[in-house]
């Protein structure tokens, strides 16, 4: 889905002034147009992470709930930013003061912001002196849950990199400076650890309920989507995935189904690739 955005005021100047610093290979994708080991050499490796937010059954339905996107590793190197979030449909944005979209945080107390709302997704961008932004807790706003939600359900909240005719997703301190753009490509390739809120408890990885998160789970996930006949949740085989099973599996891109790419995840687990399941 592509969104365009409108921005107002200051902040459409300085957009506008960071698209046309560079050329528009630049911002052509998430990678900026470097190669992998350019961005691996980045001397700044910054993590933007949305909230993981765990309920339990009895408190979830209808509830709301303060969803906080933070910053880690880019303390007083960042200024501009430009980001897309999007949270599951099932849930809904509860306007913040002044009826924005989102509120600023204490990372951005030094930064102008804006934030606008279309459909299930959210575009939050800031501006400012170079060196104004900081570690921490830079976005907040606030989901409320569906009349129905129930025990096992979880409700993906995503960074998802977009660009548009008007604006650019961003993450720079000095957009005509290498290494800024660098850490911008690592930024939008590496270092975005996504949210959820869970309802209940839920092992990720877990796909054969045993208790513990290994090899077999990958195997399992790997029968289930070359062999759905007989490993599916309504498979003929002994053996087959369960329902509980199929949830517990879902651990890559969580909300999207179980595919490959969940087995793939537990074993970059199991190597110690991850610190933690789901990946994204």
């Amino acid at each position: 889905m592509n969104i365009k955005r409108i921005i107002s005021g200051s902040l459409l100047s300085m957009f506008l002034a960071l698209n046309t610093a560079q050329t528009p290979a630049a911002y052509a994708d998430a990678d900026g147009g470097f190669s992998p080991s350019q961005i691996a050499s980045s001397p700044l490796k910054p993590t933007l992470s949305v909230s993981r937010i765990k309920l339990n059954a009895s408190e979830a339905a209808s509830s709301r709930q303060t969803v906080k996107i933070s910053v880690k590793g880019a303390d007083k190197n960042y200024c501009s930013t430009g980001i897309h979030v999007y949270y599951d449909k099932r849930l809904s944005l509860v306007p913040a003061k002044a009826n924005l979209a989102a509120s600023k945080g204490s990372a951005a107390v030094d930064l102008s912001t804006e934030s606008l709302a279309f459909e299930n997704c959210i575009f939050l961008a800031t501006a400012g002196k170079t060196g104004s932004g900081l570690d921490g807790d830079i976005w907040s706003f606030t989901l409320q849950l569906p009349d129905d939600a129930a025990d096992g359900d979880i409700y993906p909240i995503r960074i998802v990199y977009e660009k548009g005719k008007i604006t650019e997703d961003c993450f720079v301190n000095d957009a005509t400076n290498r290494d800024s753009l660098l850490m911008q490509a690592w930024l939008f390739t590496n270092g975005i650890e996504n949210g959820y809120i869970q309802v209940g408890d839920r092992s990720f990885g877990d796909s054969n309920c045993d208790g513990k998160v290994d090899l077999s789970d990958a195997v399992l996930i790997m029968q289930c989507v070359s062999n759905p006949d007989q490993y599916s949740v309504i498979g003929k085989a002994k053996g087959h995935i369960t329902e509980k099973g199929y949830k517990n599996a879902d651990v890559y891109s969580i909300g999207d189904g179980v595919t490959s790419k969940d087995a793939l995840s537990i074993q970059k687990y199991m190597l110690k690739m991850l610190k933690s399941l789901p990946e994204g």
